[in-house]
This record gives C-alpha cells, structure tokens and sequence, in this order.
C-alpha cells in the first residue's frame, strides 16, 4: 500500500465532545491524499468511543499515550507519519475544505520552502464569529523579525510542514508549555523560507477550556520562548532583544484590557511597567496604562470597538 502524501496529526485530551467534528474536517478535504493520526494523550472521557467509528470506518489511526503533554502527543504523531508532509489540527479546530488542497499547490511551485500556512477566523461555542485573522505577511524570510511578532500569530492548525524540516530543528520543544508552536515556527524560519496561502482556510475555536483563555499566565511562558531564541541565537543586538521584550509585554498588557477585573488592570500596569522598562518608547505600554485606568464599561467598549476594526467578519467557504 503507497503511502499518503500529508499526514494529519490530531492530538486531544477529553476533547469527545468536538474531536469528532475535527476529523470530518479533514475527511471533507478536496485533496484526498492523506492520512489521519489521533494521538490520545490520556483523555478520561468517551474519547475512544466517539473515534472507534472512525477507527472502522475511515481508516483512522489511533494511538493512546500517558498524559504527557500536547507537544509529545504532536511528537508522536509526527513519528508515526507515514506522509512527506504534516499538517497539525487541534481536536477543537476546524480545516475548511480547500485547506490541504491549496497549501499543497504551493508546495508544488516551491518545494524549498520550509512550512507553508493560511490565515484563519475565530469562533465560540455558539457558532458566532470572531472574525478573522489574517497572517499573509508572514512569507518568505521571516527570521529574525518574527521574534517581534505579537500581534496577530500564526495559528497551529495552519501549518503544514515537511516531515524533513520538522525532524531536522527537533519537533515541538516537549518541556515547553507555552507558545511551544512559536518556538517551533522560529527554528524553521531561522533556515528555510515560508509559505502562505493568504485565504481563511482554518476555523479556530475559542472556549472556556482552551489556552486562549490563559492570558493571564502566560507572560512567564511566552518570556522563556523569548529567553530560548535570544540564547540559541547570541548574534541578535541588544537593541533587538529589549524591543522584543517589550513588544511581548505589551500585547499581553493589551490583551488584558478587556477582561474588566481589577486585578486584571494592575496585571496590565505590572506588564506596561516591564515593557517600558525594556524600550522606553513603546509607546503602546504607555497607551495601556492610561486605558487601565478608564471605567471598566468605557474599557470595554472601545476595546470591543478595536477588535471589530482589526478582525473582521470575511467571506469564505463553508464547512
């Protein structure tokens, strides 16, 4: 039997209720040539009863490990992989049909390019859109102004990689637990160019369970992946370093605004303070202290304004 050209790696954790979703996702895809790994890492619900359907019928691999993490459960699934190509989708998230499909056409005009990606949308449980993502100006040398990036992020669900690259900078960083996908787009782009598919080819979920919802925890995490990079890459200036840091404080700073708590708001101020502290003119720090200090329903409104300017709703295929 010819082996599949894309390997899909789904890792899931007591995700029963959407993983089943996830996987028509992928069996709905125009381009055929794939296979679909599910990597349980240590689900305690009826996981396995929602897959064994899949299992029977759709020629889905199944593989149950001790709990060990998502980026071991990617590992993995990256090690059973039969294709020349990997694509990761959360057990949460969404492919649109045409997402194999186009990121392969370009893989087949430049197959030097390391990973290729899309943009995609946010949704909640209710189905309401959260509008769109767009990452198309990620392409091309990317390395080393990505370290700068804190605005709108490449999402996992949108990468599809050679198995090549992925085994030469090491996989996913098992020890990581926060933006280990970051720290894996990094070492890629630090030696190959990237690729996009500038269309909304994904459908990224947002619920109470997900990691977005961790923004407060995460500076620590998102600091060490900084702290990796600057030491796996010592020639980068000093001058760079400071401004990154700081650009990291303040979108998580701004991240904050409009969550309301007062807390919340003395995390922002704790966050603008360090920004400022590494690059004096980051101007979006300052901007963040000010509307920490506004009433919480002004805070809201403005920020929920910003958010509808920055992420619009677009028009793009159905499931």
């Amino acid at each position: 039997m010819a082996s599949p050209t894309v390997s899909v790696v789904i890792p899931t954790r007591d995700r029963a209720r959407y993983i089943g979703q996830a996987i028509e996702s992928v069996l709905a895809q125009i381009y055929s040539d794939y296979e679909i790994i599910v990597v349980d890492d240590g689900s305690a619900d009826n996981t396995n009863e929602i897959l064994s359907p899949y299992i029977k019928n759709s020629g889905v691999r199944y593989e149950r490990q001790d709990p060990l993490g998502v980026s071991a459960a990617r590992n993995h699934g990256a090690r059973l992989a039969r294709g020349r190509f990997i694509a990761f989708l959360d057990s949460d998230d969404l492919f649109l049909p045409s997402k194999l499909e186009k990121q392969m056409a370009l893989f087949a005009r430049d197959p030097e390019l390391g990973f290729v990606h899309c943009s995609f949308s946010k949704f909640d449980d209710r189905g309401s859109d959260l509008g769109a993502r767009d990452t198309s100006r990620h392409h091309g040398s990317i390395y080393p102004q990505i370290l700068h990036e804190w605005s709108v992020l490449m999402a996992m669900p949108c990468m599809l990689v050679r198995k090549d690259v992925f085994e030469n900078v090491g996989g996913f960083d098992e020890q990581m637990s926060w933006a280990e996908d970051m720290d894996l787009w990094r070492r890629i782009a630090k030696n190959y160019r990237v690729g996009t598919v500038p269309e909304m080819l994904v459908k990224v979920r947002v619920h109470s369970s997900s990691t977005t919802f961790g923004k407060i925890g995460g500076a620590e995490g998102f600091k060490r992946y900084l702290d990796k990079a600057f030491a796996d890459d010592p020639a980068l200036s000093s001058t760079f370093k400071r401004r990154a840091y700081a650009k990291m404080y303040a979108k998580l700073a701004q991240n904050l605004l409009g969550e309301g708590d007062k807390d919340q708001m003395q995390i922002v101020r704790d966050h603008s303070l360090k920004a400022l502290a590494s690059w004096p003119l980051q101007i979006n720090a300052v901007l963040n202290i000010f509307a920490s200090l506004l009433p919480a329903g002004v805070r809201r409104s403005l920020i929920n304004f910003s958010r509808s300017r920055r992420y619009p709703a677009v028009e793009r295929e159905s499931l």
